[in-house]
């Protein structure tokens, strides 16, 4: 098991490589605690954002990651630290900026969590508006299957060429936006369950980083149908 010094390392590391930019007004930083932090709805919290009229800073627990993924190799656990960190620094960025994107999805994602709706796919459906990243996505997602060995489907369409019987041939339907995913549940909400996002932030054509974060949300996808895979 990753020891607390090794995921103060991962930390560390993680952090000299994002932008700089990121940690503004961050006057309390990053702090990894030994303790784990029960949720109080049968999960652990792994990091937590703080701000109040102390500053801004990070707590990441580090007895909850034990307790969350007892099972996971270190290389899996370091990946895990890595991504709590760049989820809590999206919530610094986006209060930095006024802006609670974040905190709606942490809400409805723990709500689905609540009434067991965690993701369980057998095929997936990628959509956006013309085409370009779903295509993008459905071909990561092949290369991460066979990889993983994942018996899994996918495939991809336009939001116009988009029909309920395309989509009702899928186990999960993910959009690039938010705003697409409305738009198709609007349009068939008997589907609307299967209907959802790719990421936690919207991910646009053209837009800096557009490769890399679609990189990393098809890997997030194929981690978490992978274990979902893995269950009895």
């Amino acid at each position: 098991m990753l020891s607390f010094e090794a995921a103060g390392r991962v930390l560390d590391a993680e952090m000299e490589r994002l932008p700089q930019g990121i940690f503004e007004d961050l006057n309390g930083g990053v702090n990894l605690l030994p303790e784990e932090r029960p949720s109080g709805d049968g999960r652990y919290t792994l990091g937590q954002y703080h701000h109040d009229a102390m500053g801004r800073w990070v707590e990441i627990f580090y007895g909850s990651f034990l307790r969350a993924f007892p099972d996971h190799s270190d290389k899996a656990l370091a990946e895990e630290l890595r991504k709590t960190l760049r989820h809590e620094l999206t919530h610094h960025v986006e209060s930095r900026a006024g802006d609670h994107t974040l905190e709606h999805w942490d809400a409805e994602q723990t709500a689905r969590w609540l009434e067991g709706e965690a993701l369980r796919a057998d095929s997936v459906l990628f959509v956006d508006a013309d085409g370009a990243l779903a295509l993008k996505a459905d071909a990561l997602l092949r290369a991460e299957a066979q990889r993983r060995g994942l018996a899994l489907r996918s495939g991809w369409c336009t939001m116009k060429s988009a029909t309920q019987a395309q989509l009702s041939d899928f186990d999960a339907v993910l959009c690039m936006t938010l705003e697409q995913a409305d738009t198709l549940a609007g349009r068939y909400p008997a589907l609307d369950e299967r209907i959802g996002c790719l990421g936690e932030r919207d991910i646009f054509p053209g837009r800096h980083g557009t490769e890399r974060t679609l990189r990393r949300e098809i890997a997030y996808l194929a981690e978490e149908l992978s274990m979902e895979d893995e269950e009895p």
